[in-house]
């Protein structure tokens, strides 16, 4: 008896994962946004390789956008100063850098930059 469940179970497995994978956006409940970046992503071994130099180019083009005051930390992260922790499998690599600033100067830095807004989700 459980042989015939077992290749029961396989057999509506086999038949519902592709189905899944043909679900639209709207079948899932997935933000069409989202769903479209997923595709994108699915499909990134059509990407071209890119030299050592231009994946440090584009790491540090990433920096570009923030204050002089974050910019430089940035920055040393890309190059690899700092220490790094954790593992890609545990769940992420935190690469860390200290800049040690007397109290003023960073008083007056920090009193000259706009304040930093990160975007909110769209509910």
């Amino acid at each position: 008896m459980k042989k015939p469940l077992a290749l029961l179970a396989t057999f509506c497995g086999a038949v519902a994962l592709p189905a899944l994978a043909q679900m639209s956006p709207a079948q899932t409940n997935q933000d069409p946004r989202a769903a479209r970046m997923e595709t994108r992503n699915a499909r990134g071994g059509q990407l071209t390789a890119v030299s050592s130099d231009q994946a440090l180019a584009n790491a540090l083009q990433r920096c570009a956008n923030l204050p002089p005051f974050y910019k430089s930390d940035c920055e040393a992260r890309v190059k690899g100063e700092g220490q790094v922790s954790g593992t890609v499998v545990g769940g992420g690599m935190v690469k860390e850098s200290v800049t040690t600033l007397p109290k003023d100067e960073l008083d007056s830095m920090l009193r000259n930059q706009p304040p930093m807004t990160l975007p909110m989700p769209r509910q």
